[in-house]
């Protein structure tokens, strides 16, 4: 690894100490944010079993825990998996915030649920290029 590279690394991880503990798979899926009993849709960039990047219009506070409504595909269907959730880092993103959250909680079965589908999503071969 290069210097800049591994000081860029070091500054991350200091940044953001409890970051990457799985590999974030980037994908995009309807997310929905409770907080103060609103419900703000969003959508996911990546997700992993611990948590997920994701976006929204407003600023979170530090720490702040929400429900999370992850509307994961499943064949024609679409399976709810609901999560509670803390940000744990945030930035801009043009005109919206980029947020970090880690989650705490599943409900009964749906963390099985959310590694079934993304070992699912892992092991999907891209169709072939013509």
């Amino acid at each position: 690894m290069s210097d800049n590279r591994s000081s860029k690394v070091a500054a991350q991880k200091e940044q953001y100490p409890f970051h990457k503990r799985f590999l974030r798979k980037p994908v995009e899926i309807r997310v929905e944010v409770e907080r103060f009993s609103e419900a703000l849709p969003s959508s996911s960039v990546n997700l992993s079993p611990s948590g997920m990047c994701f976006m929204l219009a407003d600023q979170l506070e530090d720490n702040e825990r929400m429900k999370v409504l992850l509307y994961v595909p499943h064949g024609k269907e679409v399976e709810i998996l609901k999560v509670q959730a803390r940000q744990v880092w945030q930035e801009a993103a043009d005109e919206k915030w980029k947020i970090g959250a880690a989650f705490e909680q599943f409900a009964p079965g749906d963390e099985r649920r959310l590694r079934a589908w993304l070992i699912e999503l892992g092991s999907a071969t891209p169709p072939a290029k013509k």
